[in-house]
C-alpha cells in the first residue's frame, strides 16, 4: 500500500515573464517500509521535490498524499499537527542546541508536543540503542564527533515515532567512515522498525543503501532502479545510471569507499 503518492507535481519559481520550472509534472508512489533515494544532477529538482513532499514548500500544481492525507492543502495548526504526528527530518545541518545534552536534544520534539514523560523515556531508550548513542546521552554536542552529532539528529527525528523520515544529503558533512556508520544505522531503522525513509543524495555510495532509487532530470522523472541483489551490484547500477543521466560530469565520481 502506498504511503506517499505524488501526482502531477509541478513547481515554478520566478517572475511570470521568466518562469523556471524546477519540477515538471512528476508522479510516483512510495510504499510503506521502503527506503527510497532521490538522485539527479545539480539543479535537477531533487531538493525541491523533497521539500514539497515533506511539507516545507508547496507545489504550483499537483498533489502529495501522505498517510491518506492531502498534505498540499494543509496550513497553519493542521499542518503543524500533521508534521508532529507523522514526519521526521534529518538535514545536512544538524541544528543541535549546544547548551543541551544529547538526551535533551533528542527529547526536544516530545517536549514541544508535551508527550507523557514515561512514554518519552521508553522512546528515548529505544532511539539511543538503535543509533548507538546510549553511552553518550549525557554529553554535549561539542563533545561529539561530526558523525555522532548526525546520529543525534537522526535520533531526534525518530523520537516522535514518525511514519516517514526525510533525509536531505545526510552524509554530506561526513567522512567515509562516519557516513558508512550512519547509513548502517538508517538501514537498521528501516528494516527493524519498518520506518519509511526518503533520502535526497548526489552520492552513489549513500544511495546504494536504499531499496530503490528515483532519478530526476530537468524536473521530470528520468528513471528508477530497484535493489535486487547485493549492494555492490546496486552501487554499480547507480553509477551507470549517473553516467547515462549526465549533468555536469563530476557528481557521479564522489562515491566513498568502505
Amino acid at each position: 500500500m502506498a504511503l506517499v503518492t505524488v501526482q502531477g507535481l509541478t513547481k515554478i519559481f520566478g517572475h511570470r515573464l521568466h518562469p523556471v520550472r524546477a519540477l515538471n509534472g512528476i508522479s510516483f508512489a512510495v510504499e510503506k517500509g521502503e527506503f527510497v533515494g532521490i538522485m539527479g544532477p545539480s539543479g535537477a529538482g531533487k531538493t525541491t521535490l523533497l521539500s514539497i513532499i515533506s511539507t516545507i514548500d508547496v507545489p504550483t500544481h499537483g498533489t502529495v498524499t501522505v498517510a491518506n492525507t492531502n498534505v498540499t492543502r494543509l496550513r497553519g495548526d493542521r499542518l503543524a499537527e500533521f508534521r508532529r504526528a507523522n514526519l521526521g527530518y534529518v538535514f545536512q545541518d544538524f541544528n543541535l542546541l549546544s547548551g543541551m545534552t544529547v538526551r535533551e536534544n533528542i527529547l526536544l520534539p516530545l517536549s514541544i508536543a508535551r508527550q507523557g514523560v514515561a512514554d518519552a523515556q521508553d522512546r528515548l531508550a529505544a532511539v539511543l540503542t538503535v543509533t548507538g548513542l546510549t553511552s553518550l546521552a549525557e554529553r554535549y554536542p561539542q563533545e561529539l564527533s561530526i558523525g555522532q552529532q548526525q546520529r543525534v539528529a537522526v535520533a531526534r527525528a525518530l523520537i516522535t515515532q514518525p511514519t516517514l523520515v526525510f533525509a536531505d544529503e545526510p552524509t554530506g558533512s561526513l567522512d567515509s567512515k562516519a557516513a558508512t556508520e550512519l547509513l548502517r544505522y538508517l538501514t537498521t531503522i528501516n528494516q527493524q522498525w519498518h520506518t519509511t525513509i526518503m533520502m535526497a543524495t548526489h552520492d552513489a555510495f549513500t544511495a546504494s543503501y536504499c531499496s530503490r532509487v528515483i532519478f530526476i532530470k530537468d524536473g521530470t522523472l528520468f528513471a528508477e532502479i530497484r535493489r535486487s541483489g547485493d549492494r555492490q551490484a546496486f552501487f554499480d547500477a547507480i553509477i551507470d545510471m549517473q553516467a547515462t543521466i549526465g549533468g555536469g560530469g563530476h557528481w557521479h565520481d564522489v562515491a566513498h569507499q568502505e
